[in-house]
């Protein structure tokens, strides 16, 4: 097995290996996205690069950091996104186009559309799907209050009857979704969403949901606009960030044009993103089923065990056939039984990205790549270490590992591995 060299990065990389950094951030604030870098980390790359890349690509885009800051340098960026939420989130911080006094126009046809809400939303705009959106007789637990819900729907009514214009109605909708967890019942913990304390009394109005709003509106989204309508058009990512699974999506990415990517696929932690943003998924109206939520995970990168998939086979790979021959002696119980075959799916993936970016990637082309180790059973997984391996096997080389930060393993694992390491892989292209 290689031993690749492991470089202590976390003094620089601490900080703006975190979302956080964005909170305040032009276009990123508009949505309080939780995973995910910073454009400080962005930037970090750009300037180490000896030359500036003409092309490069983000496979999993999420909330759209990459594109977006690339786009801000005036470097194209081609990007994948699964998610329908996540791509549209990306997609309108990627417009370029938005105008001030435009944007004023709708916001006010939306107030004065809202200064006498239907009473009778609910035969107007459908309530989302599932069991336990809001109360029902006998029920100990919902999502959201009924005067919540019933603000979010006036919203969701008013954007869609009064704005006439697909760029505005996208960019009011990702204003809706920012307000659309702190109106309801839920927290995002870790790996899903849990119910807040006091959730039972903590009480909006459709008013105070309105105000919400445009509390947005007015001192977060106005003043972005108001800079990009003043701004000269750079190059276009936003035409080419796709909705859809990458390992089956690349191809519309031509042969031989990357020379960086830029990237921090799931990690291998059996989190399941769309459990994370169901409230979004489903109140925008991007899921509306059970067997439309089971397609769209079915489409994910296998870091969660929310699918089941027959048995698999684990890549021919010495740490990793380690890591799953320990974990089968091991007597630790786990949580779930499908946690070997999703460890096997995880690299299965790898290898097929792998093999696409060798033939998107120039010669000399540069990739970063942002994962984190993991643990079961007691036994921790090099995932740095083994996705090296395997851009190795598919021509690349392993320039070296860099050391992020140190990051928690779930309760039930630190008892025996401690911290887990947060890394970033930087790889050349030969």
């Amino acid at each position: 097995m290689k031993d690749y060299p492991l470089i202590d990065y976390t003094e620089k990389y601490n900080s703006i290996m975190v979302f956080d950094k964005n909170r305040d951030v032009f276009v990123h604030r508009w949505y309080p996205f939780v995973e995910g870098y910073s454009k400080e980390f962005i930037e970090e790359i750009i300037q180490e690069l000896p030359y500036p890349p003409k092309c490069a690509m983000e496979p999993f885009c999420g909330s759209g950091t990459t594109p977006v800051e690339l786009q801000n340098h005036n470097i194209k960026c081609y990007s994948f996104e699964v998610s329908p939420f996540m791509h549209l989130l990306a997609k309108v911080k990627l417009e370029q186009t938005y105008d001030e006094s435009t944007f004023k126009y709708y916001r006010n046809k939306i107030a004065n559309s809202l200064l006498n809400p239907l009473q009778d939303i609910r035969t107007k705009e459908s309530i989302p799907f599932g069991h336990t959106v809001v109360y029902k007789t006998g029920m100990r637990k919902w999502n959201f209050h009924d005067t919540s819900l019933d603000g979010i729907l006036d919203i969701r009514h008013a954007i869609r009857m009064e704005i006439d214009d697909e760029k505005y109605k996208k960019l009011f909708t990702i204003a809706l979704a920012s307000i659309i967890l702190q109106s309801s019942n839920m927290f995002r913990n870790g790996k899903c969403l849990s119910y807040k304390k006091k959730w039972e009394t903590r009480i909006y109005s459709r008013t105070d949901i309105h105000k919400l709003f445009f509390t947005k509106l007015d001192c977060v989204i106005a003043e972005d606009i108001k800079i990009i309508s003043s701004k000269p058009t750079l190059v276009n990512n936003m035409n080419i960030c796709y909705l859809g699974d990458v390992r089956k999506n690349i191809e519309k990415v031509p042969d031989n044009s990357l020379d960086l990517i830029i990237t921090s696929p799931p990690y291998l932690n059996s989190r399941d993103y769309t459990d994370i943003y169901m409230l979004e998924l489903k109140v925008l109206e991007l899921v509306n089923s059970y067997e439309a939520l089971r397609s769209l995970r079915k489409s994910t990168l296998r870091s969660h065990v929310q699918i089941k998939y027959s048995e698999l086979k684990p890549i021919n790979n010495s740490r990793l056939e380690k890591c799953l021959s320990d974990m089968r002696s091991s007597k630790t119980k786990s949580w779930n039984t499908g946690i070997l075959n999703m460890i096997c799916g995880y690299f299965e993936d790898m290898e097929t990205l792998f093999s696409a970016f060798k033939k998107k990637m120039r010669v000399g082309g540069v990739i970063y790549l942002n994962v984190a180790n993991s643990a079961y059973f007691g036994v921790e997984v090099p995932v740095d270490y083994i996705i090296g391996d395997i851009a190795e096997k598919y021509g690349f080389c392993v320039r070296e590992i860099r050391k992020a930060r140190d990051i928690k393993a779930s309760p039930q694992q630190s008892k025996m591995i401690g911290k887990l390491r947060e890394s970033v892989l930087v790889i050349d292209k030969r």
